[in-house]
């Protein structure tokens, strides 16, 4: 979908489009033509408005329209939360008559999702890693310390009752403890043991997440716990490394009693509906399929790893190629 409106004040396009029962998305972007950026922009629906807050550069639109060059940070993504009505007629037939029924329905409403727990509700398996923790006041390590993504935060406030509290990532920030490879997670601690380790949505990144699994069990205590949490599905992102997608199944074998572990829980969490943007026939009901955005498993070792029975002596160079590289940190 593209749409492109011009008047003697603005130019605004629309590249995509998007919405559901729950809110109406709109990415594109718009120019001032008079002296001056633009100082807000909002979208509204009726009475419900909303500020465009998300805005980034647009060097082709820059350059398309050099007269109006106020601002290069032109292009917007913007969410606008609102709950559909709906009105549909039900026609019944009979051999003699039609019947006509009305329906006026809202559209569904989302769940509330707490980013902190990874959960819907207040039990689920991260509340209980978290609560081990620190009701045992345990050594944790976390696999993916760095603070990526907008809007997300540091966990170690969340262990204030661990004894320690250590953060490890293949690029270094505040957060970040130790700098290296998890492929190679033991190499980095000599005989530095954890009661407890953790990393949420990091095993999509990894390119050999079986290696990570075994060498979280060769940093874990006998008897220590660890808890991951990854993507079921999800857009791709932190492109090119962004290798894998997990069932709670899939997770249960990786974590499995032949790798020294035994699985407390699992699950899948993030509810979501998958809507085709291209038709496929036979799959119009795609949608009624319920999916998930993540899931999670918590574990406990039981064992150590034994060494004659897993081998795996391929590198992370030899897997992944010369060219490629986990995206850098944003200066």
């Amino acid at each position: 979908m593209a749409i492109l409106e011009e008047d003697d004040n603005l130019i605004l396009a629309i590249d995509h489009s998007w919405s559901n029962d729950c809110g109406l998305g709109v990415q594109g972007w718009i120019l001032g033509k008079k002296e001056g950026a633009l100082e807000g922009v909002e979208i509204c629906v009726g009475d419900s408005c909303v500020p465009i807050i998300s805005w980034h550069s647009r060097p082709d639109v820059v350059g398309a329209y050099p007269q109006y060059n106020h601002n290069h940070n032109c292009g917007f993504i913007a969410y606008l939360p609102r709950v559909a009505q709906h009105q549909i007629t039900f026609k019944a037939k009979t051999k003699s008559e039609i019947h006509h029924k009305i329906v006026g329905f809202t559209g569904s409403k989302p769940g509330v999702y707490d980013s902190a727990t990874f959960t819907n509700d207040d039990r689920g398996l991260f509340v209980d890693f978290i609560k081990q923790v620190n009701d045992g006041h345990l050594r944790v390590l976390e696999i993916g310390s760095r603070i990526v993504s907008p809007g997300s935060a540091s966990k170690r406030s969340l262990f204030s009752g661990a004894s320690s509290y250590t953060g490890f990532d293949y690029y270094p920030d505040a957060n970040t403890d130790v700098v290296g490879d998890a492929h190679k997670l033991s190499q980095y601690f000599g005989n530095q043991r954890f009661d407890a380790i953790f990393s949420l949505s990091v095993f999509e990144h990894l390119a050999m997440p079986w290696v990570v699994a075994m060498e979280i069990n060769k940093l874990l205590e006998v008897g220590g716990i660890t808890f991951q949490s990854t993507h079921f599905s999800w857009p791709l992102h932190e492109s090119p490394w962004d290798f894998w997608r997990f069932s709670d199944e899939g997770l249960k074998v990786l974590f499995s009693p032949a790798l020294g572990f035994e699985a407390i829980g699992s699950s899948l969490y993030v509810p979501l509906r998958m809507h085709l943007d291209t038709f496929i026939p036979g799959q119009e009901t795609l949608v009624t399929q319920l999916g998930f955005g993540g899931v999670a498993i918590l574990a406990r070792k039981v064992a150590e790893v034994n060494p004659d029975k897993f081998r795996w002596d391929v590198t992370l160079e030899d897997v992944v190629t010369s060219e490629s590289h986990y995206p850098k940190p944003k200066a």
